[in-house]
């Protein structure tokens, strides 16, 4: 098998309809932890710009709850994946680069 690397002599076993996961996670209670982390991350930026929200979303009576939800998903999604990303990058599994 030839990848950008240059020849390689690992062989891939691809079977179908294989419900194996591409990416394993080393363990769940580690995805849990991160996603935990996460939230807290998020609570304490959202303690943190909750006016400026507020102020943003004020004006908009139809949408506003709407979009302070979405924001506080949104923020806790990205805190999320990049714990995730770190750890797994600290653990060795995931390289960057």
């Amino acid at each position: 098998m030839t990848n950008a690397r240059g020849p390689s002599s690992e062989t891939i076993e691809e079977t179908a309809g294989s419900d194996a996961c591409v990416c394993s996670i080393g363990n769940t209670v580690e995805h849990y932890i991160s996603g935990i982390l996460g939230l807290v991350a998020t609570l304490v930026v959202g303690v943190q710009v909750y006016p400026w929200l507020q102020a943003v979303a004020g004006p908009s009576s139809y949408l506003g709850s709407t979009w302070l939800v979405f924001s506080f998903a949104a923020v806790w999604l990205v805190c999320w994946i990049v714990l995730e990303v770190a750890w797994e990058w600290r653990a060795g599994r995931v390289h960057l680069l």
